[in-house]
């Protein structure tokens, strides 16, 4: 049935938007225009039932979904362009720009319909082998799933939900701790059960990490890849530039209102690739020697009162933008880390050496996934966040990452 629903999505959408181009823009022919939009439609859904993109689709990560949006799409609009040559048909800048719309409506409103869903899963947890907290059990929930613990087999059996059909079976004991039987044998022999590994890494997007357990199979960008960080560093960096020196003119006047002598940026020595140690610099938005008490907590009275707004809306971090042009740091990366903190991190967190085999970002997928850490087990949290980024990238999940940043900053999360 969902299915169905999309691909209707994806046939009516085109259309309506075809027809609002032929009414609405004059000197317009009917019958040309038409037919190429019938044919975005018809492109957009054969290509998503060749690719099985309409197979779960809202289950998919948003990273996921830009992909297909982006390939379907193009192949449409590379369609369109190739029929307009060989007919003739002229191509202006509305209609342009309606062919680059469909494909933003389409993945808006089936974003609206995924809110308006029902449960997908109940997902059953069984065992005490890591302890989900509170922000996991959250994020699943508000992924539309319905969370039960068990603490055995056996109460996972008697379980009313356990004979419903759309069930998660998470394993989460020790490798050696299950006792063999028939019932074991079945449970995890179906496709509904799933290891913490797998569970972490496809539900919760990090990476499970253990203190005995090295982590091997993680690699720097390859060279395809280095290149299109690059493209994005420079190209989002050439955007960031006016903002970046409106805040530090602005932080100018402050200062000379304030008649303050403190300078405008604050430099810190931070870790990058291979712990290569390299200046980090911020807006300074705390006194001086303020570092000297420990990370920032939520009202902390050492942050200047006209500089909370900067923290508010993470514009503090703009001045990073000349570390990434100077080759310290990427846009998107693992949190560039104080090197006394890391320093302790790293001899009390397992696998925390390998957040170092990439440069570290001014905004990263931990970032954005957790709230700001305090503490060593936040530490943890956030270590595998990014350790899933580094083995998952993509171009996709880079620009999710941003847009993602973007409602972070506009959400006003900072502080």
């Amino acid at each position: 049935m969902n299915n169905i629903h999309l691909s209707v999505i994806d046939l009516v959408v085109p259309l309506i938007l075809g027809i609002f181009y032929i009414f609405f823009i004059p000197d317009r022919l009917y019958d040309p225009y038409l037919y190429l939009f019938f044919i975005y439609s018809i492109t957009i859904v054969l290509i998503s039932i060749t690719k099985n993109f309409y197979n779960n689709y809202f289950l998919t990560d948003i990273s996921e979904k830009l992909k297909i949006t982006f390939i379907t799409s193009f192949f449409a609009i590379f369609l369109q362009m190739l029929i307009s040559l060989y007919y003739s048909i002229s191509i202006d800048l509305y209609l342009f720009i309606i062919w680059i719309l469909i494909p933003i409506v389409i993945i808006l409103i089936k974003y609206l319909i995924k809110l308006r869903r029902a449960t997908l899963k109940h997902i059953m947890i069984v065992g005490c082998l890591y302890k989900f907290n509170d922000y996991e059990i959250k994020t699943l929930i508000n992924k539309n799933f319905k969370v039960y613990f068990f603490d055995d087999i056996n109460s996972l059996l008697k379980s009313k939900v356990y004979n419903n059909n759309d069930i998660l079976i998470v394993i989460n004991f020790e490798k050696n701790s299950l006792i063999k039987t028939k019932e074991i044998d079945n449970l995890v022999s179906t496709d509904k059960t799933i290891s913490l590994n797998r569970f972490m890494e496809e539900y919760l997007r990090k990476l499970y990490i253990t203190n005995d357990e090295l982590i091997i199979d993680l690699s720097n960008y390859d060279r395809f890849n280095h290149l299109m960080k690059i493209i994005i560093d420079y190209s989002l960096s050439i955007i960031l530039i006016p903002i970046f020196i409106l805040v530090y003119l602005w932080m100018i006047i402050i200062k000379i209102v304030k008649r303050s002598s403190e300078p405008i940026l604050y430099q810190q020595k931070r870790y990058g690739i291979n712990k290569e140690i390299f200046t980090l610099l911020k807006v300074r938005t705390m006194y001086v020697n303020s570092e000297n008490k420990g990370n920032t907590t939520r009202d902390d009275d050492r942050v200047y009162p006209f500089a909370r707004i900067l923290r508010k809306y993470r514009l503090d971090e703009l001045p990073q933008i000349i570390n990434v042009i100077l080759g310290d740091m990427h846009l998107v990366g693992p949190r560039a880390e104080w090197v006394k903190l890391s320093d302790n991190y790293y001899k009390n967190i397992s696998n925390y050496s390998l957040r170092h085999i990439v440069k570290p970002g001014v905004t990263g997928w931990a970032q954005i996934m957790y709230p700001y850490g305090l503490d060593e087990d936040d530490a943890r949290q956030k270590l595998m966040y990014e350790l899933y980024y580094i083995k998952n990238w993509s171009i996709w999940l880079e620009l999710e990452i941003c847009i993602r940043t973007l409602f972070v900053i506009l959400d006003k999360r900072g502080f």
